[in-house]
């Protein structure tokens, strides 16, 4: 008996102490480290909010990022308490995106749609961007907003390297309730991510641990293995895919054109492009893209330029992540946004 005690306080003095030393871990590295939160509250998502795509809630006050975020009647991110006077502006400017243009863990003013309504602040910035979106969520979110919205004059989309695959949203259709089995996963990153008890908790790690992410990026190297996931997305094999993904801008810019209504495309570069410039690989999506773009009637731009070369690739993005921009990033990229709007013709105020 004596010794099934021992044993007992042994077993439960080992767990104490790992709990102690992984306690004492958490807090060094959200005291000493950078690192984000991931991971998103269900509440944010809603389904079939635009077409067959799920969409932000409306009116909802969130969690993403590890950070409080709001969104409007129309689910799109806005500050805390909305912007005073959007109501009655007569004209808009309609942002689409995925999680780069919703900008997580970026407070909303410096966002670089937040930055956007400082200059342009006689018009109403809607931005549309919802975390887990691809290139037939844009068609579908410009298929059911734009005829209820005469307001909107000038359309921008914020075009992420990985807006060619569908894994993301799958991710979010968990939330909503919402599957498509039928989709393959054609690698296993994405074929483990679509197995619901490991999505379950590495959401509920992600969101919850710094200790894990930490440790989650050191082990796996996350933003070059991310962009040697998204480097796939544009091999010769996938050409299928990229052709029906610029297919998707295509026809967003032919609707807008029925109206007179530009299109600016601005293609978001991934961390690694900025490290490794020099890398021949690096080129590879913005060429192909810039090509099969350029063949469609779309114009789009590279903002890579833009980026200051002497600067650590890392500022401009969110601590070991390989595509979501920090508060430098997104100003770079309102700078590129209202610089293409000015040569449109649209008069800064």
């Amino acid at each position: 008996m004596r010794r099934r005690t021992g044993e007992l306080l042994l077993a439960l003095g080992s767990v104490f102490f790992l709990a102690l030393v992984l306690g004492i871990a958490e807090l060094a590295v959200r005291t000493f480290s950078a690192v984000d939160l991931v991971g998103n509250s269900k509440n944010l998502f809603v389904a079939g909010a635009w077409g067959k795509s799920h969409g932000n809630a409306p009116n909802a006050e969130a969690i993403s990022f590890g950070a409080p975020v709001y969104t409007d009647e129309l689910g799109f991110r806005v500050p805390q308490g909305g912007v005073p006077g959007d109501a009655g502006k007569a004209e808009a400017i309609l942002i689409l995106g995925d999680s780069v243009g919703f900008g997580p863990a970026v407070e909303e003013a410096d966002t670089f749609a937040g930055l956007l309504r400082v200059r342009f602040s006689a018009k109403r910035i809607y931005n549309s961007s919802v975390i887990g979106y691809s290139t037939p969520d844009y068609r579908n979110l410009v298929d059911a907003f734009m005829p209820l919205h005469p307001e909107v004059s000038r359309v921008v989309l914020v075009y992420c390297l990985n807006d060619v695959s569908a894994a993301s949203a799958r991710n979010i259709d968990r939330f909503v309730s919402r599957k498509d089995e039928s989709v393959p996963h054609p690698n296993l990153t994405e074929r483990l991510r679509s197995w619901a008890w490991i999505s379950d908790a590495n959401d509920y790690l992600r969101s919850r641990s710094k200790l894990y992410l930490f440790v989650r990026h050191r082990l796996l190297g996350t933003q070059v293995r991310d962009w040697n996931e998204v480097l796939q997305l544009y091999s010769e094999e996938r050409s299928a895919d990229l052709e029906h993904a610029v297919g998707d801008v295509a026809a967003i810019a032919a609707t807008l054109k029925e109206r007179a209504i530009p299109l600016v495309v601005v293609i978001a570069p991934f961390e690694y492009q900025l490290r490794q410039p020099d890398d021949p690989m690096s080129q590879v999506p913005q060429r192909r893209l810039v090509e099969l773009m350029s063949r469609a009637g779309v114009q789009p731009i590279d903002p890579r330029p833009r980026f200051d070369a002497s600067r650590p690739s890392s500022d401009y993005f969110l601590a070991y992540d390989a595509m979501h921009f920090s508060a430098a990033g997104h100003r770079v990229i309102a700078d590129v946004i209202a610089d293409a709007l000015t040569d449109t013709s649209m008069a800064r105020e």
